[in-house]
């Protein structure tokens, strides 16, 4: 590929301020950096202090056939309200977004104010409303496609003064191609899409499966969720159930591959 092929995209930068591209480069540079989960983590928090808005999440979406929406992994939630992720992902709501779905489709920053001006199905209407009442109603979604392993990636910035996100979409969209880059460096292989068993957990066995999945006993568990290890037992038996899975191991691996919410 050469030079020619990828310009350096002078125009992002021509409103910019000083302390706009001091914070560009910054964030660049760490992206850059990234070997991790743990370093991109790092990266978007670095990226949330800049802008102007209050929540940031970002993973990958595994595309199917003619772009079809097939599931999460490798989500890094920044602060985003974890019982609206448990709702989004219970509801299958990645079916539906309409704000994803324009992302998939165009590749560009997407101003949810807009793509919610023009939904039309039920479902998409539900969605834009359950996302209202947990006060998600203005932010800017970007990512890019990687035709070769089947995924795009999408980072969501939520919240804030809706007058100041038109500023910052040259910026999010230049950034995005490096916290995507990023992204698919850390991940330790392209996850499958999530299966029906796993939408079938609870939300007190969601909580469970990321204690597990930090390193925690039953007793452990027990003792943060104030409940007997025996209750601790029977969840970890009906998680392993449900996840078709025999081992602790095998479950968090079924935790990671899914991007699973974290309800910790």
């Amino acid at each position: 590929m050469t030079t020619a092929a990828l310009p350096f995209p002078a125009h992002v930068f021509e409103e910019a301020s000083k302390a706009d591209l001091q914070n560009l480069l910054e964030i660049t540079h760490y992206a850059a950096l990234a070997e991790s989960p743990r370093d991109v983590k790092d990266v978007l928090i670095r990226t949330k202090k800049f802008l102007p808005f209050d929540q940031l999440i970002g993973g990958l979406v595994r595309l199917g056939t003619e772009g079809k929406f097939e599931g999460f992994s490798d989500v890094l939630n920044v602060n985003f309200p974890q019982i609206w992720l448990f709702q989004y992902w219970k509801n299958r709501y990645g079916e539906v977004d309409p704000v994803l779905h324009a992302l998939v489709r165009s590749q560009k920053a997407q101003v949810w104010s807009d793509v919610y001006a023009g939904v039309k199905s039920k479902r998409e209407k539900e969605f834009v409303d359950t996302a209202s009442s947990f006060g998600l109603s203005d932010g800017v979604t970007v990512g890019s496609l990687d035709p070769s392993c089947g995924v795009t990636s999408f980072f969501a910035f939520a919240g804030g003064e809706p007058a100041l996100h038109t500023r910052y979409v040259k910026f999010l969209d230049y950034l995005g191609q490096h916290l995507h880059l990023a992204l698919l460096r850390s991940s330790p292989k392209i996850s499958c899409a999530n299966n029906k068993c796993v939408t079938g957990l609870s939300p007190r066995e969601v909580t469970i499966l990321n204690w597990i999945k930090n390193g925690k006993t039953n007793w452990e568990i027990a003792q943060i969720t104030g409940v007997t290890e025996r209750t601790i037992r029977f969840h970890v038996e009906s998680i392993f159930s449900k996840l078709d899975v025999t081992s602790r191991t095998q479950a968090v691996a079924v935790a990671v591959q899914h991007g699973l919410p974290n309800l910790a």
